[in-house]
């Protein structure tokens, strides 16, 4: 080949067209300038006098673009004025010693779509025909942009990450060692701990402060009831038989019912039996997730027989897919979120007329089962009395201001409060309905709880080993596994958010006072398992006796707190707990949990230095779950094959591949099925 046809560049004739140009939009002038200098050179194009254009002229390639110059407009922040770097004439990024124009004024044509920019395409020629882009679009797009400079902005390089890390362990060090010993070169805090407990401290008034908060806040939730069951059809049917829910058909139409999944191809089948006992099928939609652009099981063959809608999301994350839910169940008012295992009950009350004034999510109550809805293990029956305890707790604090979060099993939302709630959550995929819950209060949102019905959630069947169970996703099968790898990871940094909350939000007015109690018992909780390594072999040193027998005190008033639940509360509902259970395997349970809590503070500290020296954008600010979003607008709009990225280096480009299978039923007078699935190429 002769060396004149030799191409200095790969891309020199990739044509652009010249609408695209037109319309494209820069934050700042040092994203202008980052954008051209990434254009490749091309010395052999010359620019050719003006002349006349017409149709047949052929557009500006990427070669060209170079060397045409932008009017002061094009490159300055939108909203700002004119920098000193903009007086006089255009700045100039590339310091050529000479400027172009275009060879004619570029007319201007309609925006185009982003699907439009994703395939470097021009619009259509008559404007009659050409797409408009929604409000809904257009923000979308907005918030796309933001996360892409917001992705970049947040990320750190390797040796950072590794000089972070390995520094937060060399601190962990020198603080257990400088600080905590001390010997020989001085006395250290655990020292100076025991002298004061020795010869200042004063046990039995520490003891007794310590256990009365421990009696205050086990036995004021007793001091109310749960809520009366829902009224079965008639007043002379039985209880067992189908419940009316005429009254509750309003909320029902109104409400959709969104199950993140990850692998569920085996368990979600009896929840969307119970479910479609509740909720219509256009209302439920099953959000599989996994990090494949392809799905990891066929939980969408489970999902087709029963017409429910199914989305994949190639993200890996509970947190997106319910994020993305949102926007999938878009045209309903309200949205309860409930885990793949989750069974409703026949006469589940959708109580989305008490999301009102301030109350902008509600929890409910459940129960732990085995597999098939068996009472299970003693330690499943041991969790079912924790989690209806829990329940209890949250209703009473529920009242008197708000609960801290509702259970990530189940709960109630105002769909557009939810979506408000990303914009705070700060997108950890762990804990994520701890921080939900967070984001609520300090948003002015009440977390209340209806307590008429206990929720089926099967639980791990042992505490350190293994067992059987039928647990689908990350369902973990210890207690072991479950809280000390996933529940506890926060407690430490959680103290932060709730000190945080306590000091500065003031949005909920008179009700802020309960939920700053309430807020404070997971304050005062973790600070006793931060503390008790260190207090209670001291005490023990220094008293043994009082220690032993106040421990035992302790236990003691737990377990006539458990009896009065059980024996009223649980009674009355036709829920109690068997008594070999309550007396001789609970105290047991609860002693085990305690440990684990313990030493799963100091774990997550430890863990924190790898976690945390990556940092982790919002929802709203990863980009690859935003794409999702666009490429199920996309799919809405168009009902097209084919998703492309929205730039020539995403998710497609990093590795990530997106295919989103939708199977959307069409709500109001459309009731037929659309099935439109899409994928990159």
């Amino acid at each position: 080949m002769a060396d004149d046809n030799i191409r200095d560049s790969i891309v020199e004739d990739v044509l652009i067209p010249k609408e695209l140009l037109t319309t494209a939009k820069f934050n700042s002038p040092w994203e202008l300038a980052r954008w051209e200098q990434s254009l490749p050179d091309n010395n052999r194009i010359s620019i050719p006098a003006p002349r006349p254009r017409t149709s047949s002229n052929r557009p500006l390639s990427l070669s060209a673009l170079r060397a045409v110059a932008r009017p002061r407009s094009a490159i300055r922040p939108r909203g700002c004025s004119d920098p000193p770097n903009f007086q006089g004439n255009p700045f100039d990024y590339f310091a050529k010693p000479a400027t172009y124009e275009p060879a004619s004024p570029i007319p201007e044509k309609e925006p185009i779509t982003p699907v439009q920019n994703a395939f470097l395409s021009p619009p259509p020629s008559s404007n009659a025909s050409s797409p408009t882009i929604s409000s809904e679009q257009s923000s979308l797009q907005e918030v796309y942009e933001k996360a892409k400079l917001r992705g970049v902005a947040i990320q750190r390089k390797h040796w950072v990450r590794l000089l972070f890390e390995y520094s937060i362990y060399l601190f962990l060090v020198l603080f257990v060692y400088f600080v905590l010993v001390g010997m020989p070169l001085w006395k250290g805090a655990v020292w100076w701990l025991y002298y004061v407990i020795r010869t200042k401290f004063v046990i039995q008034g520490g003891y007794a402060i310590t256990i009365g908060l421990a009696a205050l806040y086990a036995f004021c939730p007793l001091m109310i009831l749960f809520e009366k069951d829902p009224q079965p059809s008639s007043e002379t049917a039985p209880q067992s038989e189908s419940p009316d829910l005429e009254g509750n058909m309003s909320n029902v139409e109104s409400t959709a019912l969104l199950i993140p999944c990850y692998k569920s191809a085996t368990i979600i089948e009896p929840t969307l039996k119970a479910a479609l006992e509740i909720f219509p099928k256009k209302n439920i939609f099953v959000i599989a997730n996994g990090n494949s652009k392809t799905p990891l099981d066929n939980t969408e063959e489970v999902c087709k027989p029963y017409g429910v809608n199914h989305l994949w999301v190639p993200i890996g994350s509970k947190i997106v897919a319910q994020f993305v839910g949102c926007y999938a169940a878009k045209d309903f008012e309200n949205a309860v979120l409930i885990d793949d295992d989750c069974l409703l009950p026949p006469n589940f009350p959708v109580v989305s007329d008490r999301l009102k004034g301030t109350v902008k999510c509600l929890g409910y109550t459940i129960k732990s089962v085995g597999p098939n809805s068996s009472k299970g293990t003693f330690c499943q029956q041991a969790q079912d009395l924790e989690y209806k305890m829990s329940g209890i707790q949250r209703a009473f604090f529920g009242k008197i201001g708000s609960a801290t979060f509702p259970h990530g099993a189940i709960s109630l939302w105002n769909i557009e409060f939810l979506k408000q709630t990303f914009h705070e959550h700060p997108g950890f995929s762990v804990s994520e309905d701890w921080f939900f819950g967070d984001a609520c209060r300090r948003l002015g949102g009440r977390i209340t709880m209806c307590s008429q019905v206990f929720v089926e959630t099967e639980t791990p069947a042992s505490v350190f080993f293994s067992g059987s169970g039928s647990r689908g996703g990350f369902g973990e099968m210890t207690i072991f596994q479950q809280r000390f790898k996933r529940w506890n990871f926060f407690f430490v940094v959680g103290m932060y958010y709730d000190l945080k909350y306590i000091l500065t939000s003031w949005k909920l007015g008179w009700w802020e006072f309960g939920a700053k109690l309430c807020v404070f018992q997971e304050v005062y909780e973790t600070l006793i398992y931060l503390f008790a390594p260190f207090v209670l072999p001291i005490s023990f040193v220094v008293r043994p006796s009082f220690c032993g027998m106040l421990l035992g005190v302790t236990i003691g008033m737990y377990i006539i707190n458990v009896i009065i639940f059980n024996e009223i509360h649980l009674r009355l509902k036709r829920e109690r707990v068997d008594w070999k259970v309550l007396l001789f395997y609970y105290t047991f349970y609860k002693i085990a949990l305690t440990v684990i809590n313990v030493f799963s503070c100091y774990w997550s500290l430890y863990k924190y230095a790898r976690y945390f020296a990556q940092r982790h954008p919002k929802v709203i600010e990863d980009r690859d779950a935003v794409e999702v979003l666009l490429s199920l607008e996309k799919d809405e709009k168009e009902s097209e094959d084919d998703v492309i990225p929205l730039d020539g280096v995403g998710a497609l480009g990093r590795g990530l591949g997106r295919k989103l299978t939708l199977t959307k039923v069409k709500t109001g007078k459309r009731m037929s099925t659309l099935s439109t699935s899409g994928g990159w190429i």
